[in-house]
């Protein structure tokens, strides 16, 4: 008895160690500090994460979930703390004022479509503590169609409508809405994030004429149904989107297929659908984030296609140029 418990205390303290070691990659890589009290709570909240990863990953090499997780920077947040932030993202759900877009139904749709690989999809960026995700929807569905109609490459400016966009409802970092942002847009353009660059607060705006780099001439709405989202990214390209996101805190990779976590009729967050496919059976759709390459597969996100996970259907709206 003695041995085995000194045998237990031995892989305890290496288990102690390893994830000690782990805080300190975790803090260095994400530039995270603390004083001293907050370091105990903060370490205390990491390791339980680290516990619900290891739990969660056992389930998924079984075979019985399809995504896995892992370490973010969100590792050192309560799932109540992550909730608290995206409530702050996306303001009230005012009526959207848009023509819905119809499509045939002879329409020819393709099975599967990737616009990163067609180059109408700009590199993942980082919004970081500002809750900016509906300017950087809005603004990843404009890039995309400059790309396909224009055949331009061009980062837009999220910080502009972040600035900028209040009078017309959105609320900066506090949340905003991507109709909204199209609505201020068509009126004034969009400028480059070159000529003005994003930060994670919300200063004076700083906008001009002379330098908006791409305009647009309004946007349309999609109907409520997974068929007609798949018309629209299939035939026009990426559509923003709103998702419920409480339960995509960890998430790493995989298709996520947790409906019944991820249900409700209100969403927090705002996405950019891309394109569409299927692994082993499993529809997908393919969606790109605004939290850095250290979240999901290299700041993308899978979500069971055909099951209405997480919201995805409240909200479609995309550019007209």
């Amino acid at each position: 008895m003695r041995v085995l418990i000194l045998f237990t205390a031995i892989v305890l303290s290496v288990c102690g160690f390893q994830e000690h070691e782990h805080w300190q990659s975790f803090k260095l890589k994400h530039n995270k500090t603390y004083n001293i009290v907050e370091e105990k709570l903060r370490f205390q909240i990491f390791k339980d994460n680290l516990k619900k990863i290891e739990e969660h990953n056992v389930r998924y090499e079984d075979g019985e979930v399809r995504y896995y997780l892992g370490v973010n920077q969100f590792a050192d947040m309560t799932d109540e703390e992550f909730s608290d932030m995206l409530q702050l993202q996306v303001s009230n759900k005012p009526k959207i004022m848009a023509n819905v877009q119809e499509f045939s139904k002879d329409l020819k749709v393709p099975d599967s479509i990737n616009w990163l690989e067609k180059g109408a999809v700009l590199p993942i960026r980082d919004q970081g503590d500002c809750g900016s995700c509906w300017a950087f929807s809005s603004v990843a569905t404009i890039e995309g169609q400059n790309a396909i109609k224009n055949n331009v490459s061009i980062v837009l400016s999220p910080k502009q409508l972040v600035d900028c966009s209040n009078s017309y409802g959105n609320g900066g970092c506090n949340g905003g809405n991507q109709f909204l942002a199209y609505t201020y847009i068509a009126n004034f353009g969009i400028q480059s994030e070159s000529s003005y660059p994003y930060s994670t607060e919300k200063t004076e705006c700083k906008y001009s004429a002379d330098d908006v780099a791409t305009q647009i001439s309004g946007y349309r709405r999609i109907q409520e149904n997974e068929e007609d989202l798949k018309a629209a990214v299939g035939t026009i390209g990426p559509i923003s989107v709103t998702i419920l996101a409480d339960t995509l805190k960890l998430y790493a990779g995989g298709i996520y297929d947790d409906a019944e976590a991820c249900s409700g009729i209100y969403v927090n967050h705002g996405v950019v659908v891309i394109g569409y496919g299927t692994e082993e059976g499993i529809d997908y759709w393919l969606i790109k984030n605004s939290w850095g390459t250290s979240w999901g597969e290299s700041g993308y996100l899978r979500l069971h296609r055909n099951y209405s996970v997480c919201g995805i259907l409240l909200q479609m709206t995309y550019p007209v140029l």
